[in-house]
């Protein structure tokens, strides 16, 4: 994976507080900032012609394909199946993906791919059919059971050879080091985050994405912006007591992070729209792709925040894709969160293409235009569950400590009712 070391101290200042130079100082905080992405980034129309070639320089002899039905049935797969032959690399593909898959389907593709020895593999699909590759690709190098690995920097060294294709625009998992899957059994999102969950080679073809039907290129979409607001609204990277020889997935926002966000909210106010309700506009799905891939390199470095802790509960509540938790809950967590840093809230107005300079009412307009449910009680949520999420999200230790205003399950469940 690409990764890119650099000392604050080496890019001017952009009036960032002096309090922060002296606490860092006193209470060891970073003092540097670490960009990690994929190996590889292949952009572009047509590219994923070349996989077979790809996989070939890799040195791939034989590939696991982990799709669902959807894109068999769509001849995504038997494109992605014919350049491997070209190559002289054989296959198989394992088609049990679903939206928002849960350890079950883990295990389903663990104990298909195992006799079939695959030395690599390719995610095919949409966030939830990538999350899945790379769940597998750390479990089949190291064996056990995939919750082994949930949580932070658990997997004990490189994943097999992973090629992440994505079909949709929005998650970001091409060249995030994330990977999530739904237990059933505790109703909750579990995370598995490390470096060398980052695909070796993400290929990005934006016509791989003409087939997505329009909610899911709404629902897509809006994940992506939720991405990039998330990561540029995060506090700053020196603002963590965390020691500079201690490694945190998400460490805080920082100057590329911000450059990859502002790209990304810029493409998605240009683009998402037509990209909608013109599924064949090929300008608006390459802006889109391109969206995706850099909000998911802003947030797998800065982080997400409070949007995503929500989600994870609602999502398994109510069964629905993360995308649409995220955009449905957007802009009620900026709202809270637009007094810590009026300036910029008035940036993303002002790159989504808002007259008005009001963030949140920008955001709002979107969900409506694209057909994002307004409110949580839209999708069957009841204002008896509401404490319930509110705890479940204050406990997540991984996202809570980026945001930059106090959260405790008392501001989480207010938000919560604001949005119901």
């Amino acid at each position: 994976m690409l990764k890119i070391i650099v000392g604050w101290e080496n890019w001017a200042n952009r009036g960032f507080s002096t309090f922060l130079q002296r606490r860092a100082k006193i209470v060891g905080m970073r003092s540097y900032w670490r960009f990690s992405t994929s190996g590889d980034l292949v952009f572009g129309r047509g590219v994923a012609q070349q996989a077979g070639a790809e996989l070939l320089r890799m040195g791939g002899k034989r590939a696991l394909i982990v799709t669902d039905v959807h894109l068999i049935k769509a001849g995504i797969v038997a494109q992605v199946q014919g350049s491997l032959a070209t190559a002289g690399i054989a296959c198989v593909v394992f088609d049990g993906c679903v939206p928002e898959p849960s350890t079950a389907v883990i295990d389903a593709a663990v104990a298909f791919a195992k006799p079939h020895a695959a030395d690599c593999v390719i995610g095919l699909g949409g966030g939830s059919n990538m999350d899945v590759a790379k769940i597998v690709a750390a479990v089949l190098a190291h064996g056990g059971q995939a919750a082994d690995y949930f949580g932070q920097d658990k997997i004990p060294g490189p994943t097999l050879p992973l090629i992440a294709m994505p079909t949709t625009a929005g998650t970001g998992s091409e060249v995030s080091a994330v990977a999530i899957i739904e237990d059933p059994t505790k109703h909750l999102k579990l995370a598995m985050s490390s470096n060398v969950l980052r695909p070796r080679l993400a290929l990005v073809d934006p016509l791989l994405t003409t087939s997505c039907p329009p909610k899911v290129t709404a629902e897509s979409g809006i994940d992506a912006l939720t991405h990039a607001i998330e990561a540029y609204t995060n506090i700053d990277f020196r603002a963590q007591a965390i020691p500079n020889d201690q490694f945190v997935a998400f460490a805080g926002k920082y100057p590329l992070t911000d450059a990859l966000a502002e790209k990304a909210i810029k493409l998605v106010g240009a683009n998402l729209r037509l990209a909608v309700y013109q599924p064949q506009n090929i300008e608006a799905r390459e802006g889109m792709s391109l969206a995706a891939t850099l909000g998911g390199m802003a947030f797998s470095n800065a982080g997400v925040g409070i949007v995503h802790a929500l989600q994870y509960p609602i999502g398994a509540l109510t069964h629905t894709s993360h995308g649409l938790g995220n955009g449905l809950m957007m802009p009620y967590v900026m709202a809270y969160l637009q007094p810590s840093n009026p300036a910029a809230f008035a940036d993303i107005a002002q790159w989504l293409g808002a007259t008005d300079s009001d963030a949140v009412e920008a955001v709002h307009r979107l969900k409506t235009d694209i057909g994002i449910p307004a409110r949580l009680s839209d999708i069957g949520i009841k204002a008896d569950q509401l404490r319930g999420i509110a705890e479940l999200a204050a406990s997540n230790g991984r996202l809570m400590p980026l945001s930059p205003r106090t959260v405790n399950a008392d501001v989480l469940e207010m938000i919560l009712r604001s949005a119901l």
